[in-house]
């Protein structure tokens, strides 16, 4: 029992550094002027195929879901997971990958606000420590200190609509579809999310033709796929099992550390010592957030 519960613990680690990487792979494709809805529909598409794939081997017939869930999933597709993921792609051109990493974790503590708000959850004190330890957080993290700041106003804006949209899928997702399947819900969510981001890239003009997308492209957006997209949900949602989603969801905060790291390596991004302490924050905002979050998943894991 013991082993299983660390190799559970070490799922979650490297899922959260899969995750990490999204934010470095995504603004190195950028220096190729690869657009972010192309980039997104063909990430989401083949993320689809892959998860759809390993449903179709694992559990052939979790692939048919009611009718009645279809309309879920697409909401859910487009304005919570796609909303957040283009928000997150356009915040990746205007500040750095550090900032809006860290930016989007600030969602646990919208979801706190929200549920107060719309379901009147009481607002204890730790949870209102979490909002607190997020809001501090972030301040610093976008270092006000600093005369000349990198982070455009929109990147601020664009990495906190991503907190948003994902503060939208992770609760609704709970609500309106308790007891389904967390990894079906992935597959569809990508397979739904990379039709309407498709849709909306024609409809403002733009191309979805990777005729001009170099071998370098293809290997980054393979990495996109394979590491912060596919291998990350399935371990993440496999660790789960074992130590169910609120110690999870507290490892799952090493993955802006992880991203903070690997910029300072890849892409020569440094962050301040006030800037660290932001990121320590907020993910201290996190942990107290999922102290008391629900103590068991109303969504199956696989």
């Amino acid at each position: 029992m013991r082993v299983t519960r660390n190799a559970s613990v070490i799922a979650v680690v490297v899922a959260a550094a899969c995750f990490g990487t999204l934010a470095i792979l995504t603004t190195l494709v950028y220096q190729y002027d690869v657009q972010p809805l192309p980039l997104l529909t063909w990430r989401f598409a083949i993320a689809a195929l892959l998860l759809f794939g390993y449903l179709a081997l694992r559990r052939p017939a979790s692939i048919l879901v009611p009718i009645g869930d279809l309309g879920r999933y697409s909401a859910l597709a487009l304005m919570g997971y796609g909303a957040a993921s283009i928000c997150f792609f356009f915040a990746l051109k205007f500040a750095d990958a550090s900032v809006v990493a860290v930016l989007l974790y600030t969602y646990p503590a919208m979801v706190v606000l929200a549920e107060a708000a719309l379901y009147k959850r009481p607002l204890t004190s730790m949870r209102m420590l979490a909002v607190a330890l997020t809001f501090a957080g972030c301040v610093l993290v976008l270092d006000p200190f600093e005369a000349e700041s990198a982070v455009q106003p929109i990147g601020v804006v664009l990495g906190l609509g991503a907190a948003v949209g994902y503060s939208v899928f992770n609760m609704l997702s709970h609500r309106w579809l308790p007891g389904r399947s967390r990894i079906v819900l992935m597959a569809y969510t990508f397979g739904i999310a990379s039709l309407g981001i498709g849709a909306i890239t024609l409809l403002t003009g733009g191309s979805l033709s990777t005729a001009g997308w170099t071998s370098e492209v293809w290997l980054l957006l393979g990495a996109i796929v394979l590491f912060p997209t596919f291998l990350a949900v399935v371990l993440y949602l496999r660790g789960i099992q074992r130590l169910g989603p609120s110690q999870a969801s507290i490892l799952s905060t090493f993955e802006p550390i992880f991203t903070i790291l690997m910029a300072s390596l890849v892409l020569g991004e440094r962050f301040s010592p006030i800037q660290w302490a932001g990121a320590l924050l907020v993910g201290a905002g996190v942990i107290a957030a999922e102290r008391e979050a629900r103590p068991i998943d109303e969504m199956a894991v696989v």
